[in-house]
């Protein structure tokens, strides 16, 4: 058994949890997912906020239909019979039997320390404990007067990203179509020798509004076109390949020519997130850094204890959920875009600690689904600060998750 965190889960299509636009539902403060490869066959669980979430079952195309049929009736009944077991559990919790027994086995003054450190739900859901009596006006003023500070400290230089509907050359900035490749041995290829896809080329004569990124040449970012991940649990299923030079005498036709030799999928296994190419326009702005950012907790944390000093927070869920969703309204990091700060779906990938600070390239979900990734997600490139003044794009991490 495999198990991956809840960002890097491709698909799954369960009802939005985060970065849900019209939503008032945006922090999840409890969730589990469980996601198995078992024969070829990777299984989506979620549980979240008391309730069983869809599940996503990606096949894989080495089963026949019979076994996907079994394994598929196998998890639903698996499912079926644990989301039993946790109503019974819950039933027998509501009655009180539990806390009696643990009264008499452990002792009341020991369950009661226990409880000062948990809160419990009307609906029996166990959460961090919350600060009883909070004054949220009070909280939410001083919110305001951090979130000031960061928008200020924490402001990056952006290019927002604008699909159009152009014709783009061979070597023109787009999202999808037909790449530029010096030859045909450059076609970059996954573990498997199969041929990774175009999912965007920018010309870097674009990027002089952000500071280290390449001035010249194309930066390309390629994915799998194979495996219904995109890439992200396959070896070699993403690349980031820059060309410092680019030869003018390369056609289209010949590139289409080089790529037509490569195996290519068929109808039923088309799952690439971008229908069609599209060229793109570059407005500069500055961002501030969104809650979504591993990296926003603590900085909040601590600028908000120096603010005060008989309510300080160990961490963003301590404040009250009016709170924390307007912390998260402030600002989201949707969009196409390079530089800046990310978006997610489901929750940041990276540890609070990492260093792959830089953001290559965000490509969001179109609401004409032109772009859809899954079930409206979002994928981003990240690297380091010191590889990219380098321009070494061996060790890029790449992500996207969605609802």
């Amino acid at each position: 058994m495999v198990e991956h965190d809840l960002a890097k889960v491709g698909v799954a299509g369960s009802s939005p949890v985060f970065r849900s636009k019209g939503s008032s539902k945006k922090l999840l403060l409890f969730y589990f997912i469980s996601v198995q490869r078992v024969a070829n066959l990777t299984i989506i669980i979620k549980f979240a906020n008391n309730k069983f979430y869809a599940i996503g079952i990606l096949k894989s195309k080495e089963m026949d239909e019979k076994d996907q049929y079994y394994i598929q009736l196998y998890v639903y009944a698996g499912v079926l019979i644990a989301a039993a077991i946790y109503l019974l559990f819950k039933s027998i919790y509501e009655t009180g039997l539990i806390q009696y027994l643990a009264k008499k086995i452990i002792g009341e003054s020991s369950v009661e320390k226990i409880k000062q450190q948990l809160y419990i739900n009307d609906e029996t859901t166990i959460y961090r404990k919350k600060k009883k009596n909070v004054d949220i006006p009070k909280e939410m003023e001083l919110t305001n007067k951090v979130l000031a500070q960061m928008d200020k400290e924490t402001a990056k230089p952006v290019l927002r990203l604008k699909l159009t509907n152009e014709q783009v050359s061979i070597s023109g900035s787009k999202v999808g179509g037909i790449p530029y490749i010096p030859s045909k041995e450059a076609v970059p290829l996954d573990s498997k020798g199969l041929p990774l896809r175009l999912l965007a080329q920018i010309d870097c004569r674009s990027l002089s509004a952000l500071p280290d990124f390449p001035q010249v040449g194309l930066l390309q970012f390629w994915i799998d076109q194979f495996d219904d991940s995109l890439g992200l649990f396959t070896e070699g299923g993403s690349r980031v390949v820059w060309h410092e030079k680019v030869d003018d005498k390369i056609t289209e036709e010949q590139v289409r020519s080089w790529l037509a030799d490569f195996p290519q999928p068929d109808g039923n296994e088309y799952w690439f997130p971008v229908t069609g190419e599209f060229g793109l326009s570059f407005i500069k702005e500055e961002e501030p850094m969104p809650m979504s950012d591993a990296h926003f907790g603590p900085i909040f944390v601590k600028k908000y204890n120096e603010l005060t000093e008989d309510d300080n927070i160990e961490d963003m869920y301590d404040l009250s959920d009016d709170t924390n969703e307007m912390i998260w309204d402030h600002h989201t990091g949707d969009g196409h875009k390079i530089g800046g700060y990310p978006a997610f779906s489901q929750e940041d990938p990276r540890e609070r600690d990492s260093d792959q600070t830089v953001l290559l390239l965000q490509i969001d979900s179109e609401d004409d689904e032109s772009i859809m990734w899954g079930d409206g997600g979002v994928c981003g490139f990240f690297c380091t600060p010191d590889d990219l003044k380098r321009r070494d794009f061996s060790k890029v991490l790449y992500n996207w998750d969605c609802y």
